[in-house]
């Protein structure tokens, strides 16, 4: 038995993590006493680690809103995908699908701006694939 903060009791040894360090919260309470959050909130105190996960949560939600499974790529493949337009890694970019019927993959995407992912998912919500397809092609040949 072990004592949680959370709970204010003593609670089986299961229900904590297992790890080398005590810890004085259980897996339920984690998030409140156990550091999760100050964790989590130094890691995108980096900011290169904070443009890699917004990349990829940019990328998770482009899937979601066109109904596709989860993404197959990592946030690495992501960046070195903008690194091809963006040498100067300034966050201004993101990739997009090219066939918004197929899951985004390394095979499948293409670099875009902000303003331009904007302006491409107004596109896709209207239902106006012909000119999202245009208005892609004729931003991959301005990268060509």
């Amino acid at each position: 038995m072990r004592y949680c903060r959370g709970c204010g009791d003593f609670v089986k040894l299961d229900l904590f993590s297992k790890g080398p360090t005590r810890q004085f919260a259980c897996r339920k309470h984690m998030n409140l006493y156990g550091g999760v959050k100050k964790a989590k909130k130094k890691q995108l105190a980096n900011p290169e680690t904070k443009r890699r996960t917004e990349q990829w949560r940019r990328c998770y939600q482009d899937g979601k809103k066109l109904r596709h499974a989860p993404p197959s790529m990592c946030q690495i493949a992501i960046e070195k995908e903008i690194q091809k337009v963006d040498s100067k890694s300034t966050g201004n970019y993101a990739v997009m699908p090219v066939d918004i019927k197929i899951a985004t993959s390394p095979l499948n995407v293409t670099v875009v701006t902000l303003e331009q992912r904007v302006h491409l998912m107004k596109l896709v919500d209207a239902g106006d694939l012909d000119t999202y397809r245009r208005v892609l092609a004729a931003i991959q040949s301005s990268y060509a």
